[in-house]
């Protein structure tokens, strides 16, 4: 008697740890999850809402066999809460993993399952329905004395709603097998087969919770599948953003130190030594600043400090005031300079602004301004203007115009996950603001 007493215990006692052990596996889950969102936010959004869902179900189920069987009035509620939300949950997880699921579909093969997909939230929404009104009028399922569950006559109707959402999703996914990657089929093919088997075992196996741990396993193997495939993307991001890197580093250093700059430079220092030898010297000087610090990141693969491609533009802004006499005026407000940015992104924005914009006046002289700030945890850089302006319409978008702009607005979305928006209007100026979150 022992023995057969022991047994359903020990049985219990397994399945409180298998469960306990995936509720707390989802919410590890779900935090990976979320700190790994950048790389495709609808898809994380979706499979965080599956395996919250089957969370929940678990840690219910815990406490529905955790006190079943318990008497007194706590038991009596808890174990009826417990119930309940084990079931709704379960329709939850069908409603969530169709959402998810769906959208891997839709992504792959470009096209709507709208209709599909409102007949599984029909029947998900329909179950849970079901249950509701069976905390009223117990026709699925009830409890003993005793607060043990027991099944009621219109039980089928929980494993039959749960078969057809699961065998719609399978039908679904034949018809789309071919165009998902071997991981996404993996991934959808275990939240199916794993349920699918365990329901059956269940209607002929009573008292083990198998749909839930099938369910829970579904889960695991659906998050592995979503870190592969998110570690993949990270490797390619990163082979290509070391490629992309090293040659836009190249030309960044081609297009900035320009032969023709170099010499004109050297020209007006030449000349300007029979007028004012200090301030020639002083030019020389910058001219040297300058061509060092567009030097020194060229091997640069991460970003660099502010301050020192700050330095680097403040030498060619003081290079083309001794050319210009002085008819680029400047004007620096740097309060925050304690970030790092891409290697001649600062450069590259100035000198534009100085050489299309400034320059192209008549008479060519005006006004640019440099103003950075720490913005609630966002790095901001503004650099405006009085230029003759341009057309900002679709500016990132156009085939051969501000190339510059372009290619600059992707060295900061790739290197530091920064942004920049340009505004522009012709005969008026340019104002051009980067943003760079804080680390």
């Amino acid at each position: 008697m022992t023995g057969s007493a022991g047994a359903p215990e020990l049985s219990r006692i397994i399945q409180l740890v298998i469960e306990g052990w995936g509720a707390f596996f989802c919410i590890v889950a779900v935090i990976v999850i979320w700190q790994t969102r950048w790389a495709d936010a609808k898809k994380a959004r979706g499979l965080t809402q599956f395996i919250v869902a089957d969370g929940l179900l678990l840690i219910s189920d815990v406490f529905a066999i955790g006190f079943r069987g318990h008497a007194g009035t706590g038991a009596f509620y808890i174990v009826r809460i417990a119930n309940l939300l084990v079931f709704v949950m379960g329709y939850l997880v069908i409603i969530s993993g169709v959402y998810y699921f769906s959208g891997l579909i839709e992504e792959r093969v470009k096209v709507s399952i709208r209709n599909w997909k409102s007949i599984e939230y029909g029947i998900g929404f329909l179950g849970v329905a079901m249950i509701l009104l069976n905390s009223a009028f117990p026709f699925l399922y009830d409890f003993d004395v005793n607060n043990r569950y027991y099944r009621l006559p219109g039980n089928w109707l929980i494993s039959f709603t749960y078969i057809m959402g699961v065998l719609l999703i399978l039908v679904l996914l034949l018809n789309f097998f071919r165009d998902l990657t071997k991981l996404e089929r993996f991934a959808i093919l275990s939240a199916l087969i794993f349920p699918m088997f365990s329901l059956v075992l269940q209607v002929f196996h009573y008292g083990a919770s198998l749909v839930n741990i099938a369910t829970c396993i579904a889960v695991i193997f659906t998050f592995v599948s979503h870190m592969m495939d998110y570690t993949a993307m990270v490797v390619e991001r990163e082979r290509e953003r070391e490629k992309w890197i090293s040659d836009e580093n190249i030309r960044l250093l081609y297009n900035q130190i320009k032969p023709h700059f170099i010499y004109n430079a050297l020209t007006g220092i030449y000349y300007g030594l029979d007028e004012d030898v200090s301030r020639s010297k002083k030019a020389l000087k910058d001219l040297s600043g300058y061509l060092r610090g567009s030097l020194d990141v060229l091997d640069e693969r991460e970003c660099v400090d502010f301050k020192k491609e700050l330095a680097t533009v403040q030498s060619y802004l003081e290079v083309e005031a001794f050319r210009f006499e002085d008819q680029v005026q400047v004007e620096l407000d740097a309060e925050d300079t304690d970030f790092r940015i891409p290697a001649f992104c600062l450069q590259t924005l100035v000198e534009n602004a100085v050489r299309h914009g400034i320059r192209q006046k008549d008479p060519p002289e005006g006004h640019i301004r440099i103003r950075t700030r720490l913005i609630d945890g966002v790095h901001q850089i503004e650099i405006l203007d009085d230029g003759i302006g341009f057309d900002d319409e679709n500016v990132f978008e156009k085939e051969g115009v501000h190339i510059g702009l372009r290619n600059t607005k992707e060295r900061l979305e790739l290197m530091c996950d920064g942004s920049m928006e340009v505004e522009s209007i012709p005969g008026k100026g340019t104002r051009i603001c980067i943003r760079i979150p804080e680390e």
